[in-house]
C-alpha cells in the first residue's frame, strides 16, 4: 500500500468516526472535539467559533462519496454527504460574517461540483443570494458583523475565497453587475494585500467611505509578516477565482504565491505558523495552513501549462505524502484526520490540534492527487 492510500484509508476511517457525531466537528481540544450544534445560526461568529466551519465535514463526506469504486458504497456515502449538507439549511440567511460563504462553498458548491448533486442547489443559490446581498450592501467583502454594524471594518486575504460564491451566483442569475463588483473586490484584497514577492498581509481595513487605509493582522505575528495560512488561503483563493474569471493577473498572484510557499517551506511540509517569526520565538507549526496550501497548488496546477503543472502536481504530492507520514498515519484513532495544527497562536485557540477545515482540505489534495486515476474530475464551480 502507497502513502496515499495508506492516507486515504485513514481519510475514510476518521470520517466514518466523525460523521456519528450529533453535532458538527470543529476542531479537538485534548481528546475532545469542540463542536457546534446543527440547530445554531446566527449565535458565535466571532472569531473562531464553529458558524464558518460547519460546511467542512459535508465536503470531506462528499471527496469520499466521490472517490468510492464500490458502486454500493458510493451512494451509501452520497446519501450521507447529502444528509449533512443539508443540516446546513438554517443558515442560508445569516449575514453576520463572510465565511459563511466558506460554509456553502464547501458544504454545498463542492457536492454539486465533484458528485452532481442537483438537490442542493436551492441551498447553494438561497445562501448566495444571503451572501452576494450582504457583499453589495457593505461594499467589500467585510470580514465581521451585518451590513448596519460598523465595527470590524475589515476585509482578508481569506476572502478571496469567500468571493468565490458571489462569483459562482453571479454566473447562475447571469448578473454581470454583481461579477463586476465581486471582481472588483478581489482586486482591491490583491492591491492591499499582496506583496512584489508574492508573500500576502492578512487583514486590509477600511475607512467610513470604504476606502482602503492600512494592513494589519489578527492571527499573524505581525502586520509586516506573512502568516502562513494566509498565504494558503490566497494560493487556493487566487487559483480559484481564476478559474471562475480568466483574469490573468489572478493566476499570476497564484503562481507567484506558489513560488513564494515553495521557496520558504523547506523540509518540513508543515510551516510554521508565521513565516516571518523572530528566531526566539517557539516554532510552532500548522498542518491546517499545509494541507489548504497543498490542496491550492494542486487547483493552480489544473490551471497551468504541462511543465508547471508537473512541477506543482510533483512538489504537492510529495509534500502531501510528507504529510501524511507526518501527521496523519498511525496516529491515535478519533482525533480527527489531520494533527499538528495550530488554529490561532497569538490567542491560544486549537494548538497542536486537529481541525475539520484543515481535514477537509488535505482530504481535497488526497482525493486531487488520486482522482485522475477514476473520474478526472475536479471540483470546479464553473466549466473550464
Amino acid at each position: 500500500m502507497d502513502t496515499l492510500e495508506a492516507a486515504w484509508n485513514e481519510i475514510a476511517l476518521e470520517a466514518d468516526i466523525l460523521r456519528r457525531m450529533p453535532a458538527f466537528p470543529i476542531w479537538t481540544d485534548g481528546d475532545s472535539w469542540i463542536t457546534a450544534e446543527f440547530d445554531q445560526d446566527e449565535r458565535g461568529v466571532l472569531p473562531h467559533h464553529g458558524s464558518w466551519m460547519v460546511g467542512d465535514l459535508p465536503a470531506i463526506l462528499w471527496f469520499l462519496a466521490s472517490g468510492e469504486d464500490d458502486p454500493e458504497k458510493r451512494t451509501e456515502r452520497h446519501d450521507l454527504a447529502l444528509t449533512w449538507s443539508t443540516r446546513l439549511a438554517n443558515r442560508t440567511a445569516t449575514r453576520s460574517f463572510a465565511s459563511v460563504s466558506h460554509m456553502f462553498f464547501r458544504g454545498t458548491l463542492v457536492g454539486m461540483a465533484i458528485a452532481g448533486e442537483k438537490n442542493l442547489e436551492p441551498l447553494a443559490l438561497a445562501a448566495a443570494k444571503t451572501i452576494s446581498d450582504r457583499f453589495l450592501e457593505i461594499g467589500y467583502m467585510k470580514s465581521f458583523g451585518p451590513p448596519e454594524d460598523h465595527e470590524y471594518p475589515f476585509t482578508t486575504v481569506d476572502d478571496v475565497i469567500n468571493l468565490t460564491v458571489p462569483l459562482w451566483y453571479a454566473r447562475e442569475k447571469g448578473d454581470e453587475e454583481l461579477a463586476a463588483a465581486a471582481i472588483a473586490a478581489i482586486h482591491v484584497i490583491a492591491d492591499g494585500l499582496i506583496r512584489p514577492d508574492g508573500s500576502t498581509g492578512q487583514v486590509l481595513l477600511f475607512d467610513k467611505d470604504r476606502k482602503p487605509t492600512r494592513v494589519d493582522t489578527y492571527q499573524g505575528y505581525s502586520p509586516d509578516g506573512c502568516w502562513s495560512r494566509g498565504q494558503a488561503w490566497g494560493i487556493y483563493g487566487f487559483a480559484t477565482v481564476y478559474r471562475q474569471t480568466g483574469e490573468a493577473r489572478f493566476l499570476d498572484i497564484a503562481q507567484s504565491m506558489a513560488d513564494y510557499w515553495m521557496d520558504r517551506v523547506q523540509d518540513d511540509p508543515s510551516p510554521i505558523w508565521d513565516f516571518d517569526l523572530p528566531e526566539s520565538e517557539p516554532k510552532v507549526r500548522d498542518s491546517f495552513a499545509a494541507g489548504l496550501a497543498y490542496a491550492g497548488l494542486l487547483e493552480l496546477a489544473e490551471a497551468s501549462d504541462g511543465v508547471r503543472r508537473a512541477e506543482l502536481r510533483s512538489y504537492a504530492k510529495h509534500m502531501v505524502e510528507a504529510l501524511a507520514i507526518k501527521h496523519v498515519i498511525g496516529k491515535p484513532r478519533g482525533h480527527g484526520i489531520v494533527a499538528g495544527a495550530a488554529l490561532d497562536v497569538p490567542h491560544n485557540h486549537g494548538i497542536d490540534s486537529s481541525v475539520i477545515v484543515g481535514d477537509s482540505y488535505f482530504t481535497e489534495a488526497v482525493w486531487r492527487l488520486t482522482a485522475s486515476e477514476r473520474r478526472s474530475i475536479t471540483p470546479r464551480m464553473v466549466p473550464a
